[in-house]
């Protein structure tokens, strides 16, 4: 992730404040956290004024035994808590979730924590690789005290129409994230209080849009009109200001039963019979962005929209906030390169680029384009190959030549870049693999994406981004090279890309 540059400032804060330590020296969120967990195994608290809903598949529920006088859990797994309800393994947590309030609509605790079954921790570090969707300074006990109507700490937002995701900053997303650089959010605060709890740059995410499209059943150029008509017809109101929805990752929230009444049975009813019918439905992921207007049915947004959110144009700005981060971070999943020349004194004209087929190939012709010249560069991005730590090619996993890929497709646009015009030329290529890291063929197939930009300047600029600043001068070429959603076999393996460059003699 791209942390906002203002985010890199040392902290101090005592750490055992944000944990469940029942000592008399513990700060006062400590405090709170087993005051609630003494009154639930004490018997002050029971299940009329609080409960805690747990979607479990067959991870370990240890973690939750100091909360059993109020827990209820629904088992999806081979092996299931005899204190648990069995419910059919189809759409994920948010079948469960529904279920429980469809069929406990009239006996609702005074206050509902819902949750997957994994044990809450800091971040998400993808698919089996750890982190229980906290945000950094967050405990689970802060969800059990009632706060207003509802508990919603927010992790991530989303822009509708161009899928395009912006992360908080609190939020882990590698084992690795130092706590002194991330910060801590204050969990009174449910959206982003300022200082290092800031929201970070959006990114696109290319892999989703295809992802969505074969889960659903719905042509990529549709998806946008798709969650529009979800949103107004289905959730029954109109779409969030700026088309921005603000969710938390890994679904876990708390609601008041007053609130969760502001909608009637029937409605939970209805959501709850579109997940009935497969394991994985497309609704399951499009309601974990959607809990906030699915619980209750507020009548504002949970945070307020920055200046570019509110006037919904956000297409340009989440491209080129991509392209500068891929030249100034190091990020896994993208490389960058440029090449510079063109330059020089005297009148300068737009470059040119061509196409060659559709393949990844480009031809680049310097000051006035093809017909002022006969010197050219040419890129041609050939293969991609995961290797694993000792350099062999994991063949289930590699892409031997781009060129044969039929599903190819480019764009060409004119923009600011920091300041500077350039035209962007963008290839994305779908990828779907059938195989698993043995060569078994997968139930549900794994899908990624691969994205090549070329980026070239025609004015003289310098650029700043973040707390680095790099000069571009007209001619100059900046190339980018991102992958998104990799199913690595390995946490070792890499990524392999080849590129040629080429040009005439005497160029």
């Amino acid at each position: 992730i791209i942390r906002p540059p203002h985010l890199y400032r040392k902290i101090t804060m005592p750490r055992t404040s944000m944990k469940l330590l029942c000592l008399t020296t513990a700060a006062l969120v400590g405090q709170v956290a087993c005051s609630i967990v003494a009154d639930i195994q004490e018997g002050r608290v029971g299940k009329k004024k609080l409960e805690i809903v747990l979607a479990q598949y067959n991870e370990d529920l240890g973690w939750s035994d100091k909360f059993a006088p109020v827990r209820t859990v629904y088992c999806k797994g081979q092996s299931c808590p005899s204190h648990s309800t069995r419910l059919p393994n189809v759409g994920r947590e948010g079948h469960t979730f529904l279920w429980h309030l469809v069929h406990h609509y009239d006996d609702l605790a005074d206050w509902t924590v819902f949750s997957q079954g994994e044990e809450p921790s800091e971040g998400y570090f993808g698919k089996g690789r750890g982190g229980g969707h906290l945000l950094n300074g967050v405990t689970f006990e802060d969800y059990l005290e009632p706060h207003g109507d509802s508990k919603f700490l927010m992790s991530s937002k989303v822009h509708l129409p161009t899928l395009a995701h912006s992360l908080r900053s609190t939020f882990k997303v590698s084992p690795d994230d130092d706590d002194e650089f991330l910060g801590t959010s204050d969990p009174s605060h449910t959206c982003p209080a300022g200082g290092m709890d800031a929201w970070g740059p959006y990114k696109a995410q290319l892999w989703l849009s295809d992802f969505l499209s074969q889960k659903c059943g719905v042509e990529t150029a549709a998806i946008s009109e798709a969650l529009r008509v979800f949103w107004e017809d289905t959730l029954d109101m109109p779409l969030p200001p700026g088309n921005v929805v603000h969710f938390s990752q890994g679904a876990r929230f708390a609601v008041s039963r007053e609130r969760l009444h502001q909608r009637p049975r029937s409605f939970y009813e209805s959501l709850l019979s579109m997940l009935e019918s497969e394991d994985d439905s497309c609704f399951s992921y499009i309601y974990e962005w959607a809990w906030y207007y699915i619980a209750g049915k507020p009548v504002e947004a949970p945070c307020k929209l920055d200046a570019q959110e509110a006037t919904g144009d956000l297409e340009e700005i989440e491209q080129a906030e991509r392209i500068l981060s891929r030249w100034t971070d190091n990020v896994k999943g993208g490389i960058s390169g440029g090449i510079s020349g063109g330059g020089g004194g005297g009148s300068y004209k737009s470059p040119e680029i061509e196409w060659v087929g559709k393949a990844p190939k480009f031809r680049i012709y310097p000051s006035g384009g093809k017909a002022a010249n006969s010197s050219w560069m040419m890129l041609t991005f050939g293969k991609i190959q995961e290797v694993d730590a000792d350099g062999k090619t994991v063949t289930t996993r590699s892409i031997n030549s781009l060129a044969a890929e039929k599903d190819i497709t480019w764009s060409e646009a004119e923009m600011t870049i920091g300041g500077a015009a350039a035209t962007v030329v963008t290839m994305t290529l779908p990828i779907e693999f059938k195989q698993s890291c043995r060569s078994s063929t997968l139930t549900s197939p794994d899908y990624s994406s691969v994205t090549v930009e070329i980026v070239l300047f025609s004015d003289y600029a310098n650029i700043t981004y973040g707390s680095e600043t790099f000069e571009v001068s007209p001619g100059q070429i900046k190339f980018n090279i991102e992958s998104e959603a990799w199913p690595f076999c390995a946490d070792t393996d890499s990524l392999q890309f080849t590129l040629d460059i080429k040009m005439p003699s005497g160029s």
